[in-house]
């Protein structure tokens, strides 16, 4: 490939937003991130950061929609369980997903390749969290 390739495969679009711009250090930092969502837990998306060679933008937010309602319900529990706010990891053949509730409805949920370091990327997520959760305040 080409420099005008490679470039353009590790391209990332931040989104519309400050948020996005925040996710988008969470891609940035994380090799084989591919998208992440800030949603408000009922389906509605705030902003997002992806790769556009990797993935669409359109299926960031969805896997943010599908996640939200049953993230909600599971913070909840681990909350009255007394384990805090949980960091939920789901692997697949195909995808890795990262999702957590930050406050109220709001949560991040980032799709990532199955070849992703996961302890780095659960680091550099909590990081993003925890300043997407600043900007929220």
């Amino acid at each position: 490939m080409t420099n005008a390739a490679d470039s353009q495969e590790d391209a990332i679009d931040r989104g519309v937003s400050e948020f996005g711009e925040i996710l988008g250090e969470f891609i940035e930092g994380v090799p084989h991130a591919l998208g992440i969502v800030l949603s408000d837990g009922v389906d509605d998306t705030i902003d997002t950061a992806h790769r556009p060679a990797k993935i669409e933008s359109i299926d960031v937010c969805i896997a943010g929609a599908q996640v939200g309602q049953a993230m909600c319900r599971l913070t909840i529990d681990t909350i009255i369980f007394g384990l805090g706010r949980a960091l939920i990891v789901l692997e697949s053949d195909e995808f890795v997903l990262m999702s957590k509730l930050l406050w109220e409805e709001y949560l991040v949920t980032s799709v990532l390749d199955p070849k992703v370091n996961i302890a780095r990327a659960m680091r550099e997520f909590e990081e993003v969290a925890d300043k997407t959760l600043a900007l929220l305040r």
